[in-house]
């Protein structure tokens, strides 16, 4: 975070961060470091905290090592939700899109997992196919709608690519209470998940309640992805990269791989963050182009994996 708020276009110091923080003149570095700095350094970990997270939770009910929020489509349908909101509804305020992220996540995943369950089962590699389906689906709405409408176009195009940039400090604040109650709903999971890694027969003899579970789940899922959604956009395949990290950091219990994957998270949507702004310089990438390239590279690594 110290990084990300000295680290940039321009270089700050310390003195210059101490002064913008807790002695504000009016200046230009204190006024960059207080309204642009501190918020997307507040914002990074966060989003990267909260779709590490879910990506864990998403593996473990998918039985899937390759799933995340962005390969079962949940970050288009909470894409696909704030669009269609601020578009067709009108919907503006931030704990309003906030709310609706959530929900579009939310009603994605019961969609993929419910089209997977009627098509014969929750196969790992079903639930994945039909995952990039819909999100494949999704982005098209998302793209048709758009195009239709230049004046939004301009407002969300950086916006859907993933980006902490220009974000008032105010998402945080909205964005953060979500973020919170999805992780401890995660924590509060965390041994029936542990159970849930072998199947469901052998979870319910251990004395799991499955549905009930796998229903908690969902919802902190879509309220870590919803969040993070509506704070930056669809970063890409944190949810990804994230659980691979926690998993040899610490093992397969939860308990420990969700703390791990928050950590890990945060730093590394923070780092990205920090990298997006020298990839072109002077200009800037949107941090979702870097999480894209490096978890596509990890994503090709774990297929041949499996191929193998």
């Amino acid at each position: 975070m110290a990084l990300s708020i000295t680290v940039g276009y321009r270089i700050y110091g310390p003195l210059q961060v101490w002064q913008a923080l807790f002695a504000f003149d009016g200046s230009e570095a204190a006024t960059v470091i207080s309204t642009l700095r501190l918020p997307r350094a507040v914002i990074a970990p966060l989003v990267g905290a909260g779709l590490g997270i879910a990506g864990v939770q998403v593996q473990t009910l998918s039985r899937n090592r390759i799933a995340s929020p962005d390969t079962l489509g949940l970050n288009a349908g909470a894409s696909l939700a704030v669009v269609v909101a601020s578009t067709v509804f009108g919907v503006g305020s931030l704990m309003g899109l906030s709310l609706t992220a959530a929900f579009g996540a939310l009603v994605t995943s019961l969609v993929v997992f419910a089209i997977a369950a009627g098509a014969g089962g929750l196969s790992p590699i079903r639930i994945v196919l039909i995952g990039v389906t819909i999100a494949g689906l999704g982005q098209s709405i998302v793209q048709i709608i758009l195009t239709t409408n230049e004046a939004q176009l301009q407002n969300l195009l950086f916006w859907l690519a993933g980006s902490f940039v220009d974000r008032p400090m105010s998402l945080a604040i909205n964005g953060g209470p979500f973020i919170m109650i999805g992780v401890a709903m995660a924590l509060a999971l965390a041994r029936p998940l542990d159970a849930m890694q072998a199947d469901d027969e052998t979870a319910s003899g251990l004395g799991v309640p499955v549905t009930l579970v796998r229903i908690g789940c969902f919802v902190s899922v879509s309220l870590l992805t919803g969040a993070s959604v509506a704070m930056a956009g669809p970063v890409s395949f944190v949810g990804l990269v994230v659980p691979h990290a926690a998993r040899r950091l610490v093992g397969l219990r939860h308990g420990r791989q969700i703390i791990a994957a928050g950590l890990f998270g945060a730093i590394y949507a923070t780092l990205a963050d920090v990298a997006a702004r020298f990839v072109i310089f002077p200009v800037e990438a949107p941090v979702g182009a870097i999480t894209a390239v490096v978890g596509g590279i990890v994503l090709v690594i774990l297929l041949r994996r499996r191929a193998a």
